[in-house]
């Protein structure tokens, strides 16, 4: 009588059973469109999550496929080059770009209307478009000198804008919010003025005036913004306020060279934002913002995709939750 060799097992057929739609990798394709577009339609970070779960799972169960079909070996091997292959393309991508990261997912919403959340774009190193000053220093700029109608009133961390956002009782920010032309802060040799924004509720349609800034002064020049200035990602200083939430894609205001140190810096702003990045403060970590060293530039964005970026938010827990400022657009840039 002929003996049936045993047969052998593998890591598959050691698994618990499951129903056989899980085995189906179309099935977790279309749970990922799903609670892609429920995320999209409802912005509830639940489905965000759901996602992410899907993409593991997903990549779970074609290893585990391949893994039954060709074997271990041969599928840690295939992953192994897979994974060299991206490498390479990522340094390769980055050299031929001059710089050390060619791709990056937007997280927030501070650059509405013109790149949105979720989009991944290309970046490129090498020259900011932007204009330039000269000035003698840049030390102590993050205080604020608020001046009403050319009259000197007091001093500020970040700016009055964030002042007036935690104390709104004060008779000061009252009139700030009715006639924002009459104000403007001095950081050192910087000028800042400010207007009367419109705000836009794309949702609701529902539309509010707010205050924000309008124009830079430098050396008795004002600079206004400028949507062909370059979007620039940087890498903030670490124990700044922005260092806590990573890179930053904001648009170049200005490039300012320092006589103190012989160094250039860029000045930033979200074109969804009221203020620049260095009026930014937070009064419980007592932290804001400096200008950024031309050194701690990543890039200038020179193409986006849309939606691409969602891969990488819904893989990171906290960056899956929609930020402050997604429900509105400030209309004056747009």
């Amino acid at each position: 009588m002929e003996t049936v060799p045993p047969k052998k097992t593998g890591i598959a057929d050691n698994l618990p059973q499951v129903p056989a739609i899980f085995h189906d990798t179309r099935f977790f394709y279309g749970l990922i469109a799903a609670f892609f577009i429920f995320y999209l339609l409802s912005g509830i970070w639940i489905f965000g999550l759901l996602v992410g779960v899907c993409l593991i799972g997903l990549v779970a169960l074609e290893f585990l496929q391949g893994t039954h079909e060709h074997g271990l070996k041969t599928e840690i091997k295939e992953t192994a080059i897979a994974l060299l292959l991206a490498v390479v393309v990522w340094f390769g991508a980055g050299f031929v770009l001059q710089t050390p990261s060619p791709l990056n997912a937007i997280v927030s919403c501070s650059m509405l209307p013109h790149i949105q959340r979720g989009d991944m774009v290309v970046l490129q190193g090498g020259l900011i478009s932007a204009p330039h000053a000269n000035v003698s220093s840049l030390v102590g700029i993050e205080t604020a000198q608020i001046y009403e109608d050319g009259q000197l009133l007091a001093v500020a961390n970040g700016s009055l804008y964030g002042y007036c956002a935690l104390h709104r009782a004060d008779p000061l920010c009252d009139r700030f919010v009715s006639n924002p032309p009459s104000f403007t802060e001095r950081h050192g040799e910087l000028l800042f003025g400010y207007d009367k924004c419109e705000i836009v509720y794309p949702k609701t349609g529902a539309r509010q005036a707010g205050p924000c800034v309008s124009y830079l002064e430098v050396g008795k020049v004002k600079y206004r913004e400028n949507l062909s200035n370059s979007i620039v990602v940087y890498q903030p200083n670490r124990g700044e306020y922005y260092s806590r939430v990573g890179d930053i894609i904001h648009r170049a205001f200005i490039t300012l060279t320092s006589a103190d140190d012989n160094r250039t810096y860029f000045l930033t702003k979200g074109d969804n934002n009221p203020v620049f990045d260095i009026q930014v403060y937070d009064e419980q970590s007592k932290t804001g913002n400096l200008p950024v060293e031309i050194s701690r530039s990543k890039g200038r964005v020179i193409l986006q995709a849309p939606f691409v970026g969602y891969l990488k938010l819904f893989i990171s827990p906290s960056a899956i939750a929609t930020p402050d400022g997604c429900d509105r657009q400030y209309a004056k840039w747009g």
